[in-house]
């Protein structure tokens, strides 16, 4: 198992105990010195709380954060103080030293975080629900097929008393 699919494990795991989704491997296999660099996209309320359960892991830093609300970029810098801070999302993306990113924005922006992450060459972990109707759910994975990136998912299962 690469460093990165353990480190989105650990994230889901910490966040809820879940399973990793992920067609293949990261095509770059880190040493044990290498820290994985990690950013959030969405830093409300359950983007702290993934972003803390991340920053338990070993191995990792968390390097930058975007939201279009201020208070939340501030909130984020009393974290993590120093970390760069982005009001856009592309921006975190262009940063090539960041190894992976934590999506945790509303599920009508899901897609359109995940395929840029995945276009921009980033291993990522999604708040569930993870699509938010069948076409982003087809864009998403079209955009995951064959870009040696690892996706995880926190997934949960519904039970229904009859």
């Amino acid at each position: 198992m690469s460093h990165r699919r353990a480190f989105l494990g650990s994230v889901i795991g910490g966040a809820t105990g879940a399973v990793v989704a992920g067609a293949t491997a990261s095509g770059r296999v880190l040493g044990s010195n290498e820290r994985i660099r990690f950013g959030l996209i969405g830093g409300g309320s359950r983007g702290k709380e993934i972003f803390r359960a991340a920053l338990r892991c070993p191995d990792v830093e968390a390097v930058a954060v975007a939201d279009i609300y201020t208070r939340r970029l501030e909130e984020a810098r009393a974290i993590v103080p120093g970390i760069a801070t982005f009001k856009e999302h592309r921006a975190l993306l262009d940063d090539k030293s960041i190894d992976a990113v934590l999506i945790a924005t509303p599920q009508h922006l899901h897609a359109l975080h995940f395929v840029d992450a995945i276009q921009a060459g980033k291993d990522v972990y999604q708040e569930k629900t993870m699509a938010f109707n069948p076409w982003h759910a087809r864009r998403m994975r079209n955009a995951l097929a064959g870009s040696g990136r690892v996706a995880g998912c926190k997934c949960r299962t519904r039970s229904r008393s009859r």
